[in-house]
């Protein structure tokens, strides 16, 4: 049985008119908010887990360095989606709508091949999570400057 999962958020996105962020990273997003049919993606946030060997692969597989959550937050709602990859690689993990709570679950995750994938009821934890704390992935105030940067 698994235990309720254990993660930190960063936010990987500056800036509250016009966020920004890095390069790489926003590029992505677009590729998966165009993909995911979202207009304007306002949230972009890196999650890291506690236990390592979540949405690690294999060896020898394709590296899943990153599990991002992407999206848009409006003035009464918020549809986030949650994923994991790395250069070109993408596996879709679920997509949480609020103010209605709905989370949908993607056979693209169930079928990976990965050492240590969440569970549905983690998955619902970390949505849950989110929700209730919404400025976890609120753009960060300012810019980041180069002293910022290690």
């Amino acid at each position: 049985m698994k235990t309720k999962v254990k993660f930190s958020v960063e936010s990987l996105l500056f800036g509250i008119e016009n966020p920004k962020g890095n390069i790489e990273q926003i590029m992505f997003a677009r590729k998966m908010a165009e993909y995911e049919g979202i207009e304007k993606c306002n949230r972009l946030a890196k999650l890291s887990f506690e236990d390592d060997t979540v949405n690690k692969a294999f060896s020898g597989a394709v590296a899943m360095d990153e599990t991002l959550i992407l999206g848009h937050e409006g003035w009464d709602d918020s549809t986030l989606h949650l994923c994991t990859g790395s250069g070109r690689s993408v596996v879709r993990i679920a997509t949480g709508s609020f103010p209605s709570r709905e989370i949908i679950m993607y056979d693209d995750y169930r079928n990976a091949i990965l050492l240590n994938k969440l569970s549905e009821k983690q998955i619902e934890e970390i949505f849950s999570e989110l929700w209730n704390h919404m400025d976890l992935i609120q753009p960060k105030s300012g810019f980041l400057w180069r002293e910022d940067v290690e």
